[in-house]
């Protein structure tokens, strides 16, 4: 497993933010890991730990995954969401978990990574191609799993805020963030509460204004998020835990409009009045003899609210255009995996999963639509030590997924009816060789075969009017292949490398069809026409010297629609970087350098859309005080970079981050 902050912990083992990582350790019981924790590193895994979190300021998720190799960050401008591609995959194919319990939303299977902070989490962890099967399904390019926190014995926790600046030194946004833990032998509870403000972020003083955006706070970038979590856990000996955990996140956003030079695509202006997630889980671990019974039961609702409205002063609703959208969901789910080591050399483990996903919406003025989806997952996952420096790890899975409920209202008619119902299942299969070759050389290859079922939105949306509903569409499936190396150069240096190719079969794409099939055109249908590759090459080194740590890693990413070239695979470069360089110059007194960079990337299917490569610096000072306190600024986008991720949706310019935070206890 590459770990992103392992050289920064090394350089500051006596620093505030290493304690604190060190005493709130990650949650084990919300770990899915490939092999146990005393077997061989896993492969195609990286992680981004509390120091990195912490040290390069990435307050929501989608931030905190672009420092990752293989992948990349994705700002789908017209919902104003923070996506992120893993080697060429989305978000649908590479569903996000927490503590191991998916939280994908069940019509579209995304989730906006904007709205969910970091602020109490241990660690990330982006498993890629080879994940493990205990994932469960829907895992067709990976997996992403945010770990939270898990309490030491003893008062302890950490508390923090800051502000947002922009070049003229006026506030466009706030921070607030506390986490206190309370733990014994038997038992422990924690609690977490954030506030993520913002005004909207600063434009570039390089833009260009016209029309649609004048400069200064990106119009309709505002945001406001506050979440608040509740765990409580019984420990009764040191294998056993109980723990039940509760999660409430309330939003609200913005929507910049388009303000590119594309013809034809017309300005939206929307905003989410509220964009809210509960959640309530119960996870365990008992030890049975030789083996362990690991349970995750779960509850979850989501809702969320959009507003289109006529035109940018946000004040009417009259044209054809404008509506009022809500969502009501929710999910419950359960699983049940039996570890069983039969021997010191095999560990062998069996996962049950069910799931159900219910999907509700209506316009004002319509009546409420409900769509259901039940999944179950079997899958078995085999680790066998062949030799001291080699092992297997095997495993097969089945997912099934029942379409329960698709009401198809006409608004024409004013009549509900229903559409048809589909079963689809597809088989999951992988093995993994991973050989020691010395004390410091590691080499891993994997093959594996991963699937991913079409969404409610894949299969009954009709798109406001511009595509015809398939509630007929297979299973996307993809065959995966990497080998791989992981080098230590000496005491407090590694290198890690891969190379990996992907076969996507029976691709989702939309097909122009004739216009006379829709209300509005043009029109388009989902259809599984497509065969696609993508293929790469990952580098990463980081390591420490003295009162200097550095890290860098690089991806590149070549993915090709073999079925129909002319429809161009969309907002991934073919080239991302990330480095950063951290000088400790006195025990108190740190600074911090950063850059990351992609090439450009296509935008749309035709082309038409494109954005610029672009490369940003960020520096931050830290001055820590004996007492744990530590007081921060830094400059992000250093030279006031102008620079887009979508075409028409320019990014952050320069601004300025001021802020404090207190760890305490052990």
């Amino acid at each position: 497993m590459k770990t992103i902050g392992k050289g920064l912990a090394l350089l500051m083992l006596g620093n505030a933010t290493s304690a604190l990582a060190a005493d709130d350790p990650a949650f084990t019981l919300g770990e899915v890991l490939v092999m146990g924790s005393t077997e061989t590193q896993q492969a195609d895994t990286v992680s981004i730990d509390l120091d990195a979190l912490r040290l390069h300021d990435r307050e929501t998720v989608g931030a905190a995954l672009n420092m990752a190799p293989g992948v990349s960050l994705s700002h789908i401008g017209a919902r104003n969401e923070q996506m992120v591609y893993v080697r060429g995959f989305d978000l649908r194919q590479v569903p996000v978990f927490i503590d191991g319990i998916p939280v994908y939303v069940p019509y579209d299977g995304y989730v906006d990574l904007g709205r969910f902070n970091t602020f109490d989490l241990a660690r990330i962890d982006v498993a890629k191609g080879f994940s493990s099967l205990m994932y469960g399904p829907n895992a067709l390019g990976g997996a992403i799993n945010l770990v939270s926190r898990r309490a030491a014995q003893g008062f302890s926790g950490d508390f923090g805020g800051g502000s947002s600046l922009d070049d003229d030194g006026s506030s466009s946004g706030s921070r607030s963030y506390g986490n206190l833990a309370y733990g014994t032998n038997a038992w422990y509870v924690q609690a977490s509460a954030s506030l993520l403000e913002s005004d909207g972020f600063p434009l570039s003083d390089d833009l260009t204004p016209n029309a649609v955006e004048d400069g200064g706070l990106r119009d309709g970038s505002d945001a406001r998020d506050q979440k608040f979590s509740l765990k409580f856990a019984l420990t009764p000996n040191d294998s056993d835990e109980y723990a039940l955990r509760y999660v409430r996140q309330d939003g609200e956003k913005g929507n910049p409009s388009y303000a590119g030079t594309v013809p034809g695509i017309r300005a939206r202006y929307w905003d989410w009045p509220y964009w809210n997630k509960e959640s309530l889980y119960f996870l365990s671990t008992t030890t049975l003899g030789m083996h362990t019974l690991k349970t995750r039961v779960y509850a979850d609702t989501y809702g969320n609210g959009l507003y289109s409205w006529d035109d940018a002063s946000h004040a009417s609703m009259n044209r054809p255009y404008a509506f009022r959208s809500f969502y009501d969901d929710d999910t419950q789910g359960a699983s049940l995996e039996l570890a069983s080591r039969f021997s010191d050399d095999n560990l062998l483990r069996t996962t049950l999963q069910w799931k159900q996903d219910t999907h509700r919406e209506h316009d004002v003025g319509d009546p409420w639509q409900k769509y259901e989806d039940n999944t179950a997952s079997i899958a078995v996952e085999n680790t066998r030590r062949l030799r001291d420096d080699l092992t297997l790890v095997a495993g097969l899975g089945w997912n099934k997924r029942e379409g329960k409920a698709a009401e198809d209202y006409n608004p024409a008619t004013g009549i509900t009816t229903e559409f048809q119902h589909a079963s689809n299942d597809g088989l999951s299969a992988q093995a993994g060789l991973f050989w020691s070759a010395s004390e410091s050389t590691r080499v891993h290859a994997s093959i594996a075969r991963k699937n991913r079922f079409a969404t409610v939105k894949d299969r009954y949306s009709y798109r406001m009017g511009t595509a015809i509903p398939n509630p007929g569409l297979k299973t996307e499936q993809a065959l995966h292949y990497e080998l791989g190396l992981s080098h230590d150069l000496g005491t407090h240096w590694q290198l890690t490398t891969a190379v990996f190719y992907s076969d996507i079969e029976d691709l989702i794409q939309s097909v122009t069809i004739a216009p006379t099939a829709c209300t509005s055109s043009p029109c388009s249908q989902l259809q599984n026409v497509g065969e696609a590759r993508s293929q790469g090459m990952e580098f990463g080194i980081e390591g420490s010297l003295e009162q200097l740590s550095l890290g860098a890693n690089y991806t590149w990413l070549d993915r090709d629609n073999l079925s129909n070239p002319g429809v161009r695979l969309t907002d991934t470069p073919d080239h991302t970087a990330f480095a950063w360089s951290s000088w400790q110059f006195t025990p108190q007194f740190g600074l911090t350098l950063s850059a990351e960079g992609a090439s450009s990337r296509i935008n749309s299917t035709d082309g038409a859309q494109r954005s610029a490569g672009y490369a940003t610096v960020n520096l931050k000072a830290v001055y820590a005080f004996a007492s744990g306190l530590s007081v921060e600024a830094g400059i992000h986008n250093l030279a006031d970079r102008n620079y887009q991720i979508s075409e028409g949706f320019p990014e952050a310019g320069r601004s300025a981050l001021v802020q404090f935070h207190y760890p305490f206890g052990r």
